[in-house]
């Protein structure tokens, strides 16, 4: 039967393979350290890559996966080591805090430097003295970016920032700050040379600390629920000499900013939902000849007073409500969304969004004299509590 004789035919490969010396092709797994182009049947065209490019790849993969690319093969087990460093102590390098700890430590004591990134999102009280450690590893010299997270579960908050963290001053180009408080510089000026993004979420600063920071290439700033006096605010921003965007949300500790930048082209900003005399209530943008974006981000909750004495270039503005109890344009004046005097008209806004709670004409004429030559308008209508919008374009 058909059976047997397959059976035989069967057991005759199997022998015949085991005789054989070799390996099927498809079975083989190439040499690794061959040269490209060594007439092998398949082109390994990863392994052909310079050094110099390998490198950069094995920076720019998760900590974990540009780690294990040493046991690819011979050539690959050094790149590692002469990779800048890339290490993101998060849940992609393990689940659990104590064992982030570990291999964090066994990282900076294994590879020589330099570092390209640090991103250290959880620190909790009980490892400071570890941090302190680590941010002081010749493996982190010369490092370009770093994001510090402190854990806001720990009591009592906020924590201080490690001294060690403000080394890396003259190298970053992006850092990021969390949950914590800026140490003191001792009226000591500490200068960011190339740092050129900034972001700091729920961070506080104290007067000394805030009054010797200086940031000339900075484009990039964005403070969120950020604890600062006014004097502190207005210091810090005019350090701030090649900014281009500024995001200011439910930040404390001031009432009134008054913004003159000759590089600014975006803000935006929001006041934080609870009230009292120290929070902010006042935005006045004197002199800001590039500003093309101003944007108010949570009208209803204030600042309630919002001027632009000079913003010759602006074409975004909105969204803008009744929560902005008085609005200044030049020398026009809008008072709950109502004009009171139309004097200034700025030709510029192309782009502009307002709220109406029900059918408010006036209001939308007001603002359409105002900006001539509007290229969008948009309004946001809130009847019987429900929202809708309505736009319109020229």
């Amino acid at each position: 039967s058909a059976i047997p004789l397959l059976r035989h035919h069967h057991h005759q490969a199997m022998d015949a393979r085991r005789r054989s010396p070799k390996k099927r092709k498809f079975e083989r797994v190439p040499d690794q350290d061959s040269p490209p182009g060594s007439g092998s049947a398949g082109v390994d065209l990863i392994n052909a890559l310079p050094d110099a490019v390998l490198c950069t790849i094995v920076s720019l993969l998760p900590t974990k996966d540009g780690a294990r690319t040493q046991a690819i093969a011979r050539r690959w087990r050094p790149l590692w080591r002469s990779a800048p460093l890339n290490l993101v102590a998060d849940s992609t390098l393990s689940r659990q805090q104590r064992k982030r700890v570990v291999y964090v430590t066994k990282i900076l004591a294994e590879h020589p430097g330099p570092a390209l990134r640090l991103n250290l999102p959880y620190i909790r009280r009980r490892d400071y003295g570890k941090i302190d450690g680590w941010l002081r590893s010749q493996a982190l010299t010369d490092l370009q970016e770093l994001h510090l997270g402190y854990d806001s579960q720990d009591s009592p908050p906020p924590s201080l920032l490690s001294p060690s963290a403000l080394r890396f001053a003259p190298t970053l180009r992006v850092a990021t700050f969390t949950d914590c408080h800026f140490p003191d510089l001792s009226a000591q000026s500490l200068n960011f040379s190339h740092l050129q993004q900034l972001g700091l979420y729920g961070v506080t600063f104290s007067a000394l600390s805030a009054h010797y920071l200086n940031f000339p290439r900075l484009k990039q700033l964005t403070m969120s629920v950020v604890t600062i006096l006014e004097d502190a605010l207005h210091n810090m921003l005019s350090g701030c000499l090649s900014l281009e965007s500024l995001l200011l949300e439910d930040n404390v500790g001031f009432a009134r900013l008054r913004i003159s930048s000759l590089t600014l082209r975006s803000i935006g900003f929001s006041a934080p939902y609870t009230q009292g005399p120290s929070l902010f209530h006042e935005l006045v943008i004197e002199d800001a000849p590039c500003l093309e974006r101003l944007l108010p981000l949570s009208p209803d909750y204030g600042p309630t007073i919002v001027r632009v004495i000079r913003a010759p270039k602006l074409q975004v503005l909105g969204v803008l409500s009744k929560g902005i109890s008085k609005l200044h344009i030049g020398t026009t004046v809008f008072q709950e969304m109502t004009a009171i005097s139309l004097t200034t008209t700025m030709r510029t806004v192309k782009v502009l969004v307002i709220e109406s709670f029900g059918p408010n004409l006036d209001a939308v004429i007001g603002f359409l004299k105002c900006f001539p030559c509007l290229e969008r308008l948009y309004v946001l209508v809130s009847t019987h509590n429900c929202l809708s919008q309505l736009s319109t374009s020229a």
